[in-house]
């Protein structure tokens, strides 16, 4: 489902830097009186500049991390659950559970949305400048080509260490280069598939479940739907399939093949919390 609108430029030019996530989702925690970001108390709580404030706001509010208005800043779905499981932000698992919030979040993050939700596997910057900025047009959004090429800019300082500039200011590695999920190859980016252990079937299964709604699907038609794991993980055939086998072995899904294709059942409802819960308690 299209939003109705689509917005750039509110990170600031920020990336999420390392500790950020960590520092304002426990500060918020332990302040629940208090409005975090409301005038200058973020500067003051969080030790950073009241544009770096502006940005990190974006950004948890943007994964659900939080959600925030003028008067009042909560702790969102996501978030009371990595509070609950990974407070400090320590395992692969939350961030590319955020990667995926980041991802399917076509109205906060066009730019991150647009270039996971495609089979454009290598590109450069310009070119995916051009790239999105037909697909949002196509899309019914009219588009600032420099406002687009900011935001490229901010999501490939994301993903991509090299993409850090020789400032003090900026030189902070954002916690998503660590899923390795971009790499430059000359004055080229290339997508690339993830290690099969650093990413659990367990998000591939959630990003299912809020894709069809846990309704059953065929295989062969989810490689190339929008919001499907096989896109914004990078997933190629074989460990995609590897993925579902997985889920099937753990009863999660049967998989049974009719009219020729394969065809996906959810044998279990399992939602956010159970997520977790099967990942950090081990309830698997």
């Amino acid at each position: 489902m299209k939003p109705n609108t689509i917005k750039f430029k509110k990170s600031e030019s920020f990336y999420i830097r390392d500790g950020w996530y960590e520092k304002a989702l426990n500060t918020i925690a332990e302040n629940e009186e208090v409005n975090v970001f409301a005038k200058n108390n973020g500067i003051r709580m969080l030790g950073i500049g009241a544009n770096m404030v502006k940005g990190l706001r974006y950004w948890l509010q943007a994964s659900d991390i939080i959600v925030s208005s003028a008067t009042k800043t909560e702790i969102g779905n996501l978030g009371k659950l990595i509070l609950k499981w990974d407070r400090y932000f320590e395992s692969p698992f939350t961030w590319f559970m955020i990667h995926f919030y980041l991802c399917t979040n076509y109205e906060e993050c066009p730019v991150f949305y647009g270039t996971f939700n495609t089979d454009l596997k290598s590109f450069r910057k310009q070119d995916l400048v051009k790239y999105l900025e037909a697909v949002f047009s196509m899309d019914g959004f009219e588009t600032k080509p420099e406002y687009i090429d900011e935001d490229v800019s901010v999501f490939l300082k994301s993903y991509i260490d090299d993409e850090l500039i020789n400032n003090p200011e900026d030189n902070y590695v954002c916690p998503l280069s660590s899923l390795k999920l971009l790499r430059k190859n000359g004055d080229r980016i290339e997508k690339v598939r993830p290690t099969y252990n650093s990413l659990s079937y367990l998000i591939v299964y959630y990003s299912l479940s809020v894709l069809y709604k846990f309704k059953e699907f065929k295989i062969e038609d989810s490689f190339e739907q929008i919001g499907s794991p096989y896109l914004i993980f990078n997933l190629d055939k074989n460990m995609y399939l590897q993925y579902l086998e997985e889920m099937r072995r753990n009863g999660l899904i049967t998989i049974n093949k009719t009219a020729g294709l394969n065809t996906v059942y959810f044998e279990k409802e399992c939602k956010l919390p159970d997520i977790f819960r099967r990942y950090f308690g081990g309830d698997q």
